[in-house]
């Protein structure tokens, strides 16, 4: 095999296993694909162009229009939030294509991410389930009985959606039996301590068996034209929330048939108190939300403030007399926002705080309240849980708006918040040469003669990405130190030269980067 053959193997199975573990743990279509453009392009490929599904990415290599095309297809594995490793990943890939990092390192440490260890051991992520189900009753001003009864609903289902899984049955069935423990433990304590809202046990567990679903990306996807990747995202959140949706249903008939009283009652009143209260609950569920999706230590105090943030923005606007649709829309906004500078400060993933953000405010009462009406209104039933879904897709699409305004609006100054700002563009899939009709905004090498290039056959691609993104992208384009420019034949572009020769006197110079190392880029 030659050297070239294999850097390109190597290269692509760099970009292939960075792509597939973003996915795998969430990350928008538009993301992957971005991301894995910049690797290759950080390695001096033109001409690649990316494909991603809900559980797939591939990649295309076509040098010319002489050369048989390069292609790999990588699989997506099991898909689940796990932030430590989409940090490790997103890391990787700003150290490579800022030329900190080897390629061989790069492959090594991109190898490694999925044998760790995970971040955290599993007894503490049932912890940080139970935690944010005792946060989630205390939202509701509940008594310290039923958060407590919350708090060991949420950390017991979690132990048995983890034994489903392990027994290699489909999430919807570990759904289902989730939604099964919430309601048989408020049974529960309806009759150890009645005349309590024991209703609220069952509240708090659908919130924490709905929250981390793909809502985000795959409204993302939607919203920017990423249709197939879109649909499928969207199935699976349906089918997910349909298993609850069954197990709580079950849960009505048990209870009913042992007598149980579960129906729920109204929302607690705006006030200091509740404020307070609503301040108190947020940032325990984002904590506990981010210790169960094994966010790297030195965040987690930041999610649990954007939690603690979106749920009094939503509460006091709900205080003001506005819907509840839009009180969550505007929270949502302001998550999204934060999330981008956060991300960029803290060289994490956005995706981290904007999940952890929006927790406080999934509608998991009015999930409850739809189908508990249907057993005796199919219509009131119906109308909450069409209200329950235009919430869910409040919070999906102000997070997005406010990631997309903060992208556009907030330019970032370095390469590092670059590589941490979401990209949130329509489709695109291949990067071309510069578009060298126009003027470059870079640099020019002295020596190259002036030639006239056809313009690049890129039309959109490039444009679709925020400005700070494409310029991004651009620069990573620009040609090798040890480039010249020459007039192309058909099919040709940039030609290389010995790295040691000047192109004007044949004198000698410093070596260019080597042919494992990606090119040093300004």
């Amino acid at each position: 095999m030659s050297t070239d053959i294999a850097r390109l193997h190597a290269v692509f199975d760099l970009a292939m296993r960075i792509g597939e573990g973003m996915l795998s743990n969430g990350a928008a279509a538009s993301e992957v694909t971005s991301t894995v453009l910049r690797v290759t392009s950080a390695a001096g490929l033109r001409s690649v162009a990316v494909q991603v599904t809900f559980d797939e990415v591939s990649i295309s290599y076509l040098p010319d229009d002489r050369s048989t095309p390069f292609t790999r297809i990588r699989a997506a594995g099991h898909r689940a939030q796990d932030f430590a490793r989409l940090t490790a990943f997103e890391e990787v890939t700003e150290g490579y294509v800022a030329g900190d990092i080897p390629l061989e390192e790069a492959r090594a440490r991109v190898a490694a991410i999925p044998l760790e260890k995970p971040h955290y051991p599993f007894l503490l992520v049932a912890a940080g389930f139970a935690v944010m189900g005792g946060g989630a009753a205390l939202s509701f001003g509940t008594d310290l009985v039923v958060i407590l009864f919350a708090t060991l609903a949420a950390g017991l289902l979690t132990v048995v959606v983890d034994r489903l899984s392990r027994l290699r049955l489909p999430l919807f069935y570990g759904q289902a039996a989730g939604a099964l423990v919430g309601m048989l433990v408020a049974a529960v304590v309806s009759f150890v301590h009645p005349g309590v809202n024991s209703s609220v046990v069952t509240v708090a567990c659908i919130i924490v068996l709905l929250a981390g679903l793909t809502s985000i990306g795959a409204m993302q996807d939607a919203i920017t034209g990423w249709y197939v990747t879109a649909s499928a995202r969207i199935l699976e959140t349906i089918m997910l929330t349909v298993g609850v949706v069954i197990g709580v249903r079950a849960g009505m008939v048990l209870t009913d048939l042992m007598g149980a009283d579960l129906s729920v009652t109204t929302a607690m009143p705006v006030t200091l108190t509740s404020a307070l209260m609503v301040l108190v609950s947020g940032a325990v569920m984002g904590l506990g939300f981010g210790v169960a999706t094994y966010v790297p230590l030195r965040l987690l105090g930041w999610g649990a403030a954007g939690a603690a943030a979106s749920s009094v923005i939503s509460h006091g606007i709900v205080g003001l007399g506005i819907d509840r649709v839009w009180s969550v829309a505007a929270a949502s906004l302001v998550v999204g926002v934060i999330s981008v500078i956060l991300a960029r400060r803290l060289r994490a993933p956005a995706l981290l705080f904007v999940m952890a953000g929006v927790v406080p405010l999934v509608p998991g009462s009015r999930i409850y309240r739809g189908l508990q009406g249907l057993g005796s209104d199919v219509v009131e039933g119906s109308v909450e849980l069409m209200s329950a879904a235009g919430i869910a897709i409040a919070i999906a699409g102000g997070a997005v708006l406010g990631q997309l305004l903060a992208s556009r609006l907030l330019r970032p100054r370095t390469r590092s918040a670059v590589s941490f700002t979401p990209v949130i563009a329509a489709p695109f899939t291949t990067l071309r040469r510069r578009r060298l009709s126009m003027v470059p905004r870079r640099r020019r090498l002295r020596t190259a003669p002036e030639i006239s290039v056809e313009p690049s056959t890129m039309t959109g691609e490039m444009t679709s990405l925020p400005p700070e993104i494409a310029d991004a992208l651009e620069a990573d384009l620009d040609p090798p130190e040890h480039a010249v420019r020459t007039t192309p034949a058909p099919g040709q572009g940039w030609e290389p030269r010995p790295p040691g020769r000047r192109p004007e006197d044949g004198t000698a110079e410093a070596s260019g980067p080597s042919a494992d190392q990606p090119p040093q880029h300004r």
